[in-house]
């Protein structure tokens, strides 16, 4: 077994060191061979931008081959194809309507040297090409969505963008006129995100066919569209609206409230709404009412979200409950609090006159000895005369407090 492997490698090298020394030869030898290429495809550079910017387009010729037949060291013609050479015309000091001669060059694959190649024979010297007005026109692009999202998930049609939104064709009128739009297709089934990339399209005639275009006779210079269809998360969020609640304006033991709207549908980009669990409409302070009352608000939507119910404000409506009364007390107690070791306060405001809501029977107990008022004049740190807003507090009971905003006038002085 092991002498029949060695035999094998023994060949195998033979073979190899016999064909590279032919090769050898053959270079050194200078052996030459001769063969012929045909219906090689002419490259008009300046066809796809030079003319078209100047107005112009080919209408004739840019279909014509050349025929050649080339010698050279058989090492390197052998290895050539019809692939492999280019022959290229330029048309780039074409400035009008007309037919126009033109010459061309053959180009070989950079591995090749030139001085190697003889181009023994061509079928033609000289390619004749004729020169048009191009005409141009712009069609709309249709984007078509087929397909339901995914559970959950909503397509929001009103905010797809396709870009470009028109397609500019140019090309003979004949062709391009029998295009009446570009149609792009979308996918959406079981889609859960927003869609953004580039898509291909269609050319369609005004019945709604699609127009062959496999020649190239139509140029478009967008070669694809881009769209961004969003797809958004739909969630059903309840509206809330924070209470500020007090001694005497406690919402279990005072009032009843009710939204006239409870929830509403938002529609968001995931990452929006994912996080987002109510929508707080604001806030209201029960204390600073002294009667019924419906407090409107509108509704905030977060950002990057949209209200899908229509809905765009709620009522909160506060009544109060019918055993509340409401007492108006003389207070002279005034305490300030907050100054530092050198100020002082003197009062301008000795006394205010404080409304207390509370159940009747817890009323007839009060006096306005229960009632102090606080003036926090921390933040007061300069000489001076001031309106500072007060806090009133009741002792005694819960369910009863001061109900309004009230302040207290006084001198601040530094000794």
């Amino acid at each position: 077994m092991r002498n029949r492997i060695i035999k094998v490698l023994y060949l195998v090298l033979s073979l190899v060191l016999a064909t590279a020394f032919w090769l050898f030869v053959d270079a050194q030898e200078g052996n030459t061979i001769s063969e012929d290429f045909d219906n090689i495809p002419i490259e008009f550079i300046g066809a796809e931008d030079t003319l078209p910017n100047r107005g112009l387009m080919l209408v004739g010729g840019q279909d014509e081959t050349v025929d050649i037949k080339i010698s050279g060291p058989r090492t390197v013609v052998s290895g050539l194809s019809a692939r492999d050479i280019r022959i290229q015309a330029y048309l780039t000091n074409i400035n009008a309507v007309g037919t126009y001669p033109l010459t061309y060059e053959i180009k070989f694959p950079d591995y090749v040297n030139d001085s190697d190649i003889t181009v023994e024979r061509t079928s033609r010297n000289t390619v004749t090409v004729q020169v048009g007005t191009m005409y141009s026109r712009k069609v709309p692009v249709d984007v078509q969505v087929t397909g339901e999202v995914a559970e959950g998930y909503i397509y929001m049609a009103g905010l797809m963008v396709a870009q470009p939104s028109e397609l500019t064709l140019r090309g003979m009128a004949e062709d391009v006129d029998q295009v009446a739009s570009a149609r792009v297709v979308v996918d959406l089934t079981d889609v859960n995100a927003t869609i953004q990339r580039a898509f291909d399209y269609e050319l369609l005639d005004a019945e709604g066919n699609v127009v062959d275009n496999s020649e190239g006779d139509i140029r478009v210079i967008d070669r694809q569209v881009e769209v961004t269809a969003p797809v958004y998360l739909v969630k059903e969020l309840p509206l809330t609206v924070r209470v500020r609640e007090s001694p005497g304006s406690l919402r279990e033991y005072t009032t009843q409230c009710e939204l006239d709207v409870e929830t509403i549908s938002l529609a968001g980009e995931p990452a929006s709404l994912e996080t987002v669990d109510e929508v707080v409409l604001g806030e209201v302070d029960l204390s600073a009412l002294l009667s019924d009352a419906d407090v409107a608000f509108d509704i905030p939507v977060p950002a990057g979200c949209f209200n899908l119910s229509g809905v765009t404000n709620a009522t909160f409506s506060v009544r109060f409950r019918k055993n509340l009364e409401i007492r108006t007390f003389s207070v002279t107690d005034i305490q300030p609090v907050g100054l530092s070791e050198n100020q002082s306060f003197s009062k301008l405001t000795n006394s205010v006159d404080v409304q207390v809501r509370g159940p009747a029977g817890s009323m007839d107990e009060l006096t306005a000895e229960d009632i102090r008022i606080v003036v926090d004049l921390t933040q007061y740190t300069s000489n001076g005369t001031f309106s500072v807003p007060a806090i009133v507090y009741v002792n005694g009971n819960d369910q009863v407090g001061a109900v309004g905003t009230y302040t207290v006038a006084g001198k601040i002085t530094s000794e």
